[in-house]
């Protein structure tokens, strides 16, 4: 009670000394509705009415700035974008080959003890550029492909969810994947929309360990391209 006292009589100093209405609710930590009901007695000086409305004046025309500087970053952002996209136009063959050899560098399966290639990856614009690549640049056959989803165990009851997703982003059956594979570590957060989350694709190509030491090789030529 006593605290609210000395709330009440800190707000109607301010309020006499010309500070806002929200001015005053923000500096005592309190409701604008409380702050205009405490100091609804207090009259304020013509000078003090006019200052408050130059002040409010001055926040309008900033928001509209801040709100045309915020509309202007998005328009140069989507013609960067825009511009960006034209200037990735037809890959040739060459420059196809290279392309998916520098993503599988990054993303694909290299470690001595593998024996076939492989590549594991979440974004599924990415999986599916690597799933024609492994077609079109490596002539790997629709049937060869050996699919596994790998996601967090707290998702479980979403099994059949995702591999459906991946079996429908992939154009592939049921029939070519493996049991998926759950993670169990322990997440630090918990993201907003779980049904957004599909975990990672983890995609191999049967007998093909001949092309994986070619691989090898293909990552070791880049590594002295320039």
């Amino acid at each position: 009670m006593i605290r609210k006292q000395e709330e009440y009589v800190q707000a109607i100093k301010l309020r006499q000394a010309g500070k806002s209405i929200r001015q005053i609710a923000k500096i005592l930590s309190i409701s604008p509705s409380t702050a205009s009901k405490w100091c609804k007695q207090v009259k304020l000086t013509d000078f003090q009415k006019e200052k408050l409305k130059r002040g409010r004046v001055i926040i309008k025309h900033l928001r509209k700035l801040a709100k045309l500087s915020h509309l202007e970053k998005v328009s140069r952002v989507k013609k960067l974008f825009q511009e960006a996209k034209k200037e990735i136009k037809s890959l040739s063959g060459r420059e196809l080959f290279l392309t998916g050899i520098a993503l599988y560098w990054a993303e694909g399966f290299k470690n001595i003890k593998e024996g076939r290639l492989g590549f594991c990856n979440s974004d599924p614009a990415m999986i599916k550029f690597m799933m024609r690549w492994f077609k079109k640049a490596l002539k790997a056959k629709t049937e060869d492909f050996v699919l596994r989803a790998e996601f967090n165990e707290s998702h479980k009851e979403r099994t059949q969810e995702i591999e459906n997703y991946w079996s429908k982003l992939t154009a592939l059956p049921s029939t070519q994947f493996n049991k998926p594979f759950y993670q169990h570590s322990v997440w630090k957060r918990e993201y907003a929309n779980r049904n957004t989350y599909f975990g990672v694709l983890r995609i191999r190509i049967r007998k093909s360990s001949e092309l994986l030491n070619k691989m090898r090789g293909w990552i070791n030529g880049l590594t002295h391209a320039i």
